[in-house]
């Protein structure tokens, strides 16, 4: 008799201790705060707000959708002279010349730079990395590809994108 208790009360233990595991919940239905510590970084102060119609890095690659285009260009040769310029001004490291290649808003390492002006007063020494450089001028401008993105000169990060953009190539993306 003793045993059917003891085993009565190990089930009945397990069972309370299922009913522990089931979906909790969430804190905004209990009235509970979550007290999660958050990191907050700031990255501009607060008198340099971008603007509230700044175009995001998705919108800037939505506007340079012109895929047909674009393959248009590459069965003319016009990408690869395209390239050949882009080419040149990396390893001349010659900021004008790179701008001049560029649609504004441009993605450059993930944020957009709304004007030349802007773009210029990056420096040489963040747009110009060595390891950009040196990728660069490694592609071979007689193979580069079409994709949705555009054409990418350099197989990963960094890399340059440049597409059709109102029916010129222009860079939109140093990344």
């Amino acid at each position: 008799m003793v045993k059917r208790w003891k085993w009565i009360l190990a089930v009945g233990a397990i069972v309370l201790g299922c009913a522990g595991c089931g979906a909790s919940p969430k804190p905004a239905e209990t009235g509970a705060v979550d007290t999660k510590p958050v990191d907050v970084v700031q990255t501009e102060s607060p008198s340099e707000e971008a603007p509230a119609s700044a175009p995001t890095e998705s919108e800037i690659e939505q506007k340079n959708d012109n895929y047909e285009d674009l393959e248009e260009k590459a069965a003319d040769g016009d990408t690869a002279a395209f390239a050949g310029q882009i080419q040149a001004a990396v390893v001349a490291k010659d900021m004008d010349a790179l701008a001049k290649l560029c649609a504004f808003p441009l993605a450059v390492n993930g944020e957009a730079i709304e004007t030349e002006e802007a773009f210029m007063s990056l420096g040489a020494d963040a747009v110009f990395t060595e390891e950009r450089c040196a990728v660069i001028e490694a592609v071979d401008v007689s193979v580069l590809e079409e994709t949705a993105a555009g054409v990418i000169m350099g197989d990963a990060t960094p890399n340059i994108i440049f597409n059709s953009v109102d029916g010129e190539l222009c860079i939109t993306g140093i990344n």
